[in-house]
């Protein structure tokens, strides 16, 4: 596996003990166009019970909806392999004004069908920004930062998914409803602006292209399919793919377990699915740190295990509202520790000319197959145990299997420099 990484020099940003002053400014911008990435992502999570309600579908059509609009993270691949080609910069500005655009429209959906393609299609931007941005932030910040700073792109995602959530009540209360979400989905064109000021190119592509310039090269987005890097690709990918069906459990079916099996109206469901994912917003850092500090294989194996033991703890809990809000607050906390494992590896197992390409392939192509089945394969198991909370316990088996690769398979890239 070793031979497969490319040489384990310091090279450009990974020479730094600590963040540069623009480094700072990046991450700052790239986390700000990550935080309405969450927060655009996050609208149909709390409103799929409302949107389910009033296109007349059960949670197995729910299921069956939110995996046809999961199809646009495997369409953002042909947005994601273009950063090796043109530039990670301007696909980034790029997304960031897709997904506004798409997000607003979605409030004009009349029904199921429209809804879905709308929505499909502003996923393939929210997809590609958040592949482009840990791309971006990997190769702009030391080695010994890394994993640290790349958490701070999930915390700041996570942190725009539980504004959403706060959003709803509110908006319900004055009469506005759901559609009303999607037109607040119009913010991020305005960051367009910010970030065409604040960004420039990655040193490291900038390096690539003037060494492109006087050789004759071609573009291959399937090389990356090709020893030396095929192994950890799949690996990638598997991992990716794990990790992500069980993550995305939690805010496809959350909001739709709350209204029907504990029953809460939709000021309880803003306020108790808000909370949750407010809890996250430390965790992610934390592990983050932890990566940084103990490694990846370590925080790797327990990361998994502890997102399964939350699932089960927030799709378990009954009583009172105040009961099962400190339970989805607990199964958000240990559940989120697993989000950075899945993207550290990504920029530290592929050479700059294709780390696009691989990130692409990894988040938005054949990693994607699994979390998009998930919603589809919840909604069924639900419809089959009568209950959202046994299926979505169910899928906890996913970070076993996680953790269980990371031990067996995955290599430890703490410090590694990129190349």
């Amino acid at each position: 596996m070793t031979a497969s990484i490319g040489p384990d020099t310091p090279t450009g940003g990974d020479m730094e003990p600590v963040l540069t002053p623009y480094s700072r400014r990046l991450l700052a911008a790239v986390t700000a166009s990550t935080f309405f990435e969450g927060f655009d992502q996050g609208i149909l999570s709390v409103v799929a019970p409302y949107v389910a309600r009033d296109f007349g579908l059960g949670p197995d059509g729910l299921g069956l909806m939110l995996a046809l609009i999961g199809v646009g993270a495997v369409l953002a691949l042909a947005i994601t392999v273009q950063a090796d080609r043109y530039g990670r910069r301007r696909l980034l500005l790029f997304t960031v004004a897709g997904y506004g655009i798409g997000t607003g429209l979605t409030a004009l959906a009349q029904g199921p069908v429209d809804f879905v393609l709308l929505q499909l299609v502003t996923r393939m931007f929210l997809f590609a920004e958040i592949a482009l941005a840990i791309v971006v932030v990997a190769e702009e910040v030391p080695a010994g930062r890394r994993g640290f700073a790349l958490s701070l792109l999930l915390a700041a995602q996570l942190a725009g998914g539980s504004i959403a959530a706060f959003a709803l009540g509110p908006l319900v209360a004055a009469g506005y409803g759901w559609r009303a979400m999607y037109a607040l989905g119009l913010l991020p064109l305005v960051l367009v602006v910010a970030l065409r000021v604040g960004i420039r190119e990655t040193a490291r592509f900038s390096a690539l292209g003037a060494a492109r310039a006087g050789a004759r090269t071609h573009w291959a987005p399937m090389a990356v399919w090709r020893a030396p890097h095929r192994r950890p690709l799949v690996l990638c990918v598997l991992l990716f793919g794990l990790i992500g069906a069980l993550v995305s459990t939690f805010p496809s079916f959350y909001a739709y377990f709350l209204v029907h099996e504990r029953g809460f109206a939709p000021a309880e469901v803003s306020t108790t699915f808000g909370t949750a994912l407010l809890m996250g917003i430390p965790a992610i850092p934390l592990s983050g740190w932890l990566l940084d500090r103990w490694g990846r294989r370590t925080v790797g194996v327990a990361g998994p295990l502890l997102g399964a033991a939350g699932l089960l703890i927030a799709f378990n809990a009954g009583g009172s509202q105040a009961a099962v809000t400190l339970a989805g607050m607990l199964g958000v906390f240990i559940g989120t520790s697993i989000l950075p494992v899945q993207l550290v590896y990504v920029p530290e197992l592929f050479p700059t000319p294709m780390r696009a390409i691989a990130a692409g392939w990894i988040s938005n192509g054949a990693g994607r197959a699994l979390v998009i089945a998930a919603p589809a394969l919840t909604g069924a198991l639900a419809a089959w145990f009568g209950s959202v909370g046994i299926a979505a316990s169910t899928m906890a088996l996913c970070g076993v299997a996680a953790a269980a690769l990371v031990y067996v398979a995955m290599p430890e890239t703490k410090d590694r420099a990129l190349d």
